[in-house]
């Protein structure tokens, strides 16, 4: 195993060529900080990563150097760059990003692993989600390893032999933002409490990322029994873990994990397998799994059920992401559920609108909508009848609007 610096990585690329480096909890911020304090040293090459909105926060598109970006989803930290051309967006669903990557090769590819272990292993931890399907369509692999990066038990991991440059770090990883801790919001404490009155006992739990999925899951800690399969999990997990309402006993599975130290310490014993999006978001998998229950959230829901993931006031700041895979698998799933979880307003505005013309996930794919206000249960509704169920737990200062618009509809 050839050991070297982030520059001796970037000194071997070549104009033309396709590169990938990690995103999510997996990215290194060693990349990003040599392509700015050398700008042009990557010029005419084509970078690639699966960059996660609320975790990665830098926009490598907009650093000096004509650095080019492909990436999946939008976000606000990369908007500058994608308005600019620098950073390309293909939007799709997560399952799709996976079968993207696998069928793609790439000239060289940088990871994030923990340092071999006694059988020389190199654990990608807490960011399984692309290593595994990228890794064999790399030409050259190189792996920053990093002893921070907790070495998971259930983690994918490679030999320290395929790595063909190592690239010692001992830096923090990239966390959530350090800023104080805001109030606990009685809005949020509401939402949790109803939508997890939905789940049984017993269910297999999906979340995604957010304020909003993260109170669901914490206000199940009094449920018993409960096992996950999901894209992604965060600290709540471990108070669901602590609390008792978690089977321990195995067969919980993630792509990622995002939090801080003492939940990555716990991830340690927690029994969690983290695995590639080929198995976290393949739909066989997802509607093979009994009671699976899907937990997630929307800028916008229209009175139709039809959910906008993407584009706030004309902005896109996300994209499609895993909500369409996990919808579906819990549309297929014995017993399955899909929960869309979001406070009623925001910023002055009803978060439930009239239509939504190009929807993100179609309504078809919504079981429940919870706000502070109450729960929707739109299955098997009519298209009047799912309008009266959403505008009555709409914020009572849309209601009348929203009904207004609502009289058009079909009987």
């Amino acid at each position: 195993m050839k050991t070297g610096t982030i520059q001796d990585f970037l000194g071997a690329l070549k104009p033309g060529q396709r590169v990938f480096f990690q995103g999510g909890p997996g990215e290194s911020l060693q990349l990003y900080n040599a392509l700015r304090d050398d700008p042009g040293v990557a010029k005419g090459v084509e970078f690639w990563s699966c960059l996660i909105p609320g975790i990665n926060r830098h926009d490598y598109g907009s650093l000096p150097g004509e650095v080019a970006l492909n990436t999946f989803m939008a976000s606000p930290a990369l908007e500058p760059s994608i308005t600019s051309g620098r950073t390309q967006v293909h939007a799709m669903p997560y399952s799709q990003i996976g079968e993207t990557l696998a069928g793609m090769d790439f000239d060289a590819a940088l990871f994030h692993a923990a340092p071999p272990d006694r059988h020389g292993r190199c654990a990608f931890g807490i960011a399984c989600d692309t290593p595994s399907i990228v890794w064999p369509r790399a030409k050259r692999r190189a792996v920053i390893l990093n002893p921070a990066m907790p070495a998971l038990p259930g983690s994918e991991a490679v030999s320290a032999t395929e790595v063909d440059l190592a690239i010692e770090a001992d830096a923090p990883l990239i966390g959530p933002s350090g800023a104080p801790a805001q109030a606990k919001s009685a809005i949020l404490d509401t939402i949790g409490k109803l939508a997890a009155d939905l789940i049984p006992d017993d269910a297999i739990i999906q979340s995604g990322i957010g304020d909003t999925p993260a109170a669901v899951v914490a206000a199940l800690r009094f449920h018993r029994g409960l096992r996950v399969h999901s894209g992604i999990i965060t600290p709540e997990y471990q108070l669901l873990g602590e609390s008792g309402a978690l089977d321990m006993s195995g067969g919980n599975l993630a792509g990622v994990a995002w939090g801080g130290p003492d939940f990555y310490s716990w991830l340690k014993q927690s029994g969690f397998t983290f695995a590639s999006i080929l198995q976290t978001h393949a739909h066989a998998r997802l509607a093979a799994l009994p009671r699976f229950v899907s937990i997630g959230s929307a800028i916008e829901v229209d009175l139709a059920g039809n959910l906008n993931l993407e584009w706030r006031l004309a902005r896109r700041i996300s994209s499609i992401g895993g909500s369409q895979d996990f919808m579906a698998g819990a549309a297929a799933a014995e017993e399955g559920l899909s929960i869309i979880a979001l406070q009623a307003a925001g910023g002055g505005a009803s978060r439930i609108v009239p239509s939504i013309a190009n929807p993100t996930v179609a309504g078809a794919l919504a079981d429940a909508i919870v706000t502070e206000h109450g729960v929707a249960r739109l299955k098997g509704l009519s298209a009047r009848e799912r309008a009266t169920a959403l505008i009555a737990i709409a914020n009572p200062d849309h209601r009348a609007f929203l009904a207004r618009a609502a009289e058009a509809l079909p009987a």
